[in-house]
């Protein structure tokens, strides 16, 4: 092969491997154009809190858009278990006993959609749908329609300590995915997932368990979900009812922007690292030169479409 064609594919690919950094820098420098704030250390960190959470659960949404399915349940499985940990919690004071029974809670859901869609064949945006519309309404149940807060020093632990000056939710957001690039590199487990997203019948033929491994992705989804729930919950010393109702787009984009194709078996997991900051400056950003909140909504609608085009322009 020619020198200056290697040179050209070489080029390509690493183009297409730091263009959305590349993006997300040019955000970054428009908003601080535009903000003297922008860039002062207190916002900085407050849009690392915003996107810890939902980085945290966008790091289910990846292992679930690599196996070539999608999980639009993580807002409200957020939601519920933040609400039920906190519901939990002011009931009986044992915080650490009830974070458990969130993750388990968040686990047990996860499983339950890697169950319907794996055994009973239920389409995924059915079985995730049908769990999002679920547990909404279950988290309204809990609560009776109101936010309950709890001010108790276990349950505003994970949100609100610091490490060596650092929010320790985000240092959770980066042992999170440097534990998982290495899962997803380095393992057999991630191997597998990359198997089945690239072609689900070749992985069967070769002697992965397919069914066995979507279920594990889901419950691991249902997780993590929950896990960014409590966070979220303890950050704020409230459960919201609302809490994580953007997460299902918000993850979904993120993860695409960042390089995880829609369909399945392609994409880095640090790449939803970057597509969650380039939505968390965009939206902080928006916010600080005054603009109302549903351009927010519409800037991340608008994100999610050119993402997905440019996934589909990819694999054309």
């Amino acid at each position: 092969m020619p020198e200056q064609t290697i040179t050209a594919e070489r080029f390509r690919h690493y183009f297409n491997q730091t263009r959305m950094l590349i993006v997300l820098i040019i955000i970054v420098a428009v908003f601080s154009f535009l903000s003297p704030y922008f860039l002062k250390v207190r916002n900085l960190y407050a849009i690392g809190m915003t996107i810890s959470v939902i980085g945290i659960v966008c790091i289910g949404q990846s292992l679930v858009l690599l196996t070539a399915g999608f999980d639009l349940s993580v807002g409200s499985i957020a939601g519920f278990a933040g609400m039920t940990v906190a519901f939990l919690t002011k009931r009986y004071e044992q915080y650490w006993l009830m974070f458990f029974v969130g993750l388990a809670i968040g686990s047990g859901i996860g499983l339950t959609n890697g169950l319907l869609i794996t055994k009973a064949r239920i389409n995924p945006l059915i079985t995730t749908l049908s769990m999002m519309s679920i547990f909404q309404g279950a988290t309204f149940l809990v609560s009776k329609g109101f936010a309950i807060a709890v001010s108790t020093r276990g349950f505003r632990f994970l949100g609100t300590t610091r490490v060596f000056g650092t929010p320790l939710p985000i240092v959770i957001l980066i042992a999170l995915y440097v534990v998982f690039f290495i899962v997803l590199k380095y393992t057999v487990f991630g191997r597998y997932i990359y198997s089945i997203g690239g072609n689900a019948e070749a992985a069967k033929l070769s002697g992965i368990n397919v069914d066995r491994m979507r279920v594990l992705v889901y419950t691991l989804s249902g997780a993590l979900a929950a896990f960014g729930g409590i966070i979220l919950a303890s950050r704020l010393g409230a459960a919201q009812t609302t809490a994580g109702s953007q997460y299902p787009l918000n993850s979904i984009a993120a993860c695409v922007l960042g390089g995880i194709s829609i369909a399945g078996g392609e994409g880095v997991i640090f790449g939803s690292l970057i597509g969650v900051a380039i939505i968390g400056v965009l939206q902080s950003g928006l916010i600080m030169i005054n603009m109302p909140s549903y351009y927010q909504w519409i800037a991340t609608g608008l994100v999610l479409l050119i993402a997905v085009f440019v996934d589909t322009m990819k694999k054309s």
